[in-house]
């Protein structure tokens, strides 16, 4: 078994993985050895490399033990939903969770992201992006929305962020409070309504870019707020300061501590 993963491309660490998995334990050797050729085959004949194969793998271990038939009927059904065959390949690289999932699991939190005020092909183009979305419970996505409305936004707003970045659903209430707060402080605040992909760029870079401007007498406002944004290089090429010069100057975590210590209103 060991020198048969290992042939494959896993490590000794990865067979201690899936000799202890519970859904692989229960099968003799021989026929174990004989579902993981067929269905390392059968995933990289579908459209994986060898190294996506691992990763996925790795990540769900039991998909060894699902027969050929039932991951073929997996990703017909995942089409079904309003993906192309790419699309399923893509996501379940990103999220190889999605094979365990039954079709009316799926189904359902599409109709659950529909009751919140998204249309099923938004909630599809979401998921194609963040398929993370369908291993989150309805639970705590209601919950960010409302942490957002707390936060200062409409519901409406927040629908139209997050179908602008999915991610956001990925990202901690507490990432989105550092952002949104330091946006707010320089008056940005429609911002993330407006272009919620710049929710992307830490904070620290952005404080530090505003900053080096305030210091050139140059004010950012939603007029050229995406001077904030251009990348590193065109920065660099631009202003003659590297990205971590500029960080150095311009202390974020700095700003923050005089700012918790009473030293900046």
């Amino acid at each position: 078994m060991k020198e048969l993963l290992i042939s494959l491309g896993y490590s000794e660490e990865d067979y201690e993985l899936f000799k202890n998995n519970y859904a692989l334990s229960n099968y003799k050797e021989e026929t174990l050895k004989e579902k993981i050729i067929k269905n390392y085959e059968f995933l990289v004949s579908v459209g994986y490399t060898k190294e996506e194969v691992i990763k996925i793998t790795k990540s769900l271990p039991p998909i060894y033990s699902y027969s050929i038939e039932k991951i073929k009927q997996k990703i017909e059904d995942i089409i079904a939903l309003g993906y192309t065959k790419e699309e399923v390949i893509k996501m379940t690289k990103s999220l190889p969770q999605i094979y365990g999932y039954s079709k009316e699991n799926m189904k359902q939190k599409i109709e659950d992201m529909i009751a919140l005020g998204y249309t099923e092909e938004e909630v599809i183009k979401m998921t194609k992006s963040f398929t993370s979305i369908y291993s989150l419970s309805k639970k705590n996505i209601k919950q960010k929305i409302e942490d957002m409305i707390a936060l200062g936004y409409t519901k409406e707003e927040v629908i139209k962020m997050t179908k602008s970045l999915p991610t956001i659903y990925g990202l901690s209430i507490e990432n989105m409070k550092q952002k949104i707060d330091f946006y707010d402080s320089i008056g940005l605040h429609e911002l993330l309504v407006v272009d919620a992909k710049q929710l992307m760029q830490s904070t620290v870079l952005s404080y530090a870019r505003y900053m080096f401007y305030k210091d050139k007498g140059i004010t950012i406002d939603m007029n050229n707020y995406r001077k904030l944004f251009i990348n590193n290089k065109s920065f660099e090429k631009a202003y003659g300061i590297t990205k971590e010069e500029l960080l150095k100057k311009y202390d974020y975590n700095k700003y923050i501590e005089k700012k918790e210590f009473g030293g900046l209103k």
